[in-house]
């Protein structure tokens, strides 16, 4: 996350205007919800940029000077867990993001803007920093708006030093965007976990060929880091019986041939456990993901 005119410190003492214990609890602030819009951002712009772009939001949402503007009265919850949105009169959650999807947090004025990431983007082969993000950005009016950005600021902090404490990092080993990149991998490990609880995400897939013939899939490994580390389909032979069937595509994860695991293996025994069952009609269960250039075969 970053924060306009803060650094992050690396020793335990959190400064800012609360006190760190309540943060873990949550502390609420009363603002004015002035609206949302929704910007598209590289992974980590310079500040410069985010600046501009927290502008960006503000000149979308605010109404021009001597017209009316709507807004509604709501309560600001920030905690080390998440910032939520409440309605004022009847607390209902207008807005619920766990902390670690707030990418930036600036005061202009009295006006606060609160970027968060609305998804992360599906892995490609584009380049980590030039990945686009779809960022959902919320117009505050208080006039503490400056305390509000600081406290939001001092609970990442907070949440930074509690986990160098419960892990026994030393700050020196761990930067604070370390921490976030960190955070982010976990929000994509969990949201892979996700996809693949679901059933109908998984499917048993039967491919006809004729004795000997090919499947006519070209296979790669899924990647470091990947929840479920197994083969992925790479390209598709044309006019072979993988593509005839129209039941994989290119990016779906084998997990398993004719009930044979492929997951955790190292992608040469699963080629040759594919050529083993060669001559039988494969099961296999599916995520998309990418493809390769110069595939082989099977």
């Amino acid at each position: 996350m970053q924060l306009m005119g803060s650094r992050i410190p690396p020793d335990a003492s959190v400064p800012g205007p609360c006190d760190p214990e309540d943060l873990l609890d949550g502390v609420i602030f009363g603002a004015k919800y002035l609206g949302s819009t929704q910007l598209v951002s590289e992974r980590n712009p310079p500040t410069s940029v985010r600046m501009a772009q927290a502008q960006e939001a503000v000149d979308r949402i605010k109404a021009p000077e001597g017209e009316s503007q709507p807004m509604t009265e709501v309560d600001l919850f920030v905690s080390t867990q998440r910032i939520k949105v409440l309605t004022a009169d009847t607390q209902e959650a207008m807005m619920d993001h766990s902390l670690q999807t707030i990418s930036y947090i600036a005061d202009i004025g009295s006006l606060v803007v609160l970027m968060a990431r609305r998804k992360l983007p599906q892995r490609s082969e584009v380049a980590e920093e030039k990945r686009l993000y779809k960022m959902i950005c919320h117009v505050f009016h208080s006039a503490d708006a400056q305390i509000i950005a600081q406290a939001i600021g001092q609970a990442f902090s907070v949440a930074y030093q509690r986990f160098l404490e419960a892990n026994s990092i030393d700050p020196s080993e761990l930067s604070p965007r370390q921490y976030s990149r960190a955070l982010e991998d976990q929000e994509q490990y969990n949201a892979e976990l996700t996809h693949f609880s679901r059933q109908e995400n998984c499917k048993d897939v039967c491919i006809r060929k004729q004795k000997g013939e090919i499947l006519g899939i070209a296979i790669v490994e899924s990647g470091w880091g990947s929840i479920l580390p197994t083969v992925v389909i790479a390209n598709l032979m044309h006019g072979g019986p993988a593509e005839k069937s129209g039941e994989l595509s290119i990016g779906d994860r084998l997990m398993s041939v004719n009930g044979t695991s492929l997951v955790g293996l190292p992608l040469t025994s699963c080629q040759s456990i594919i050529r083993v069952h060669i001559k039988t009609m494969p099961a296999s269960t599916y995520r998309l993901l990418t493809g390769q250039e110069q595939p082989i075969f099977l």
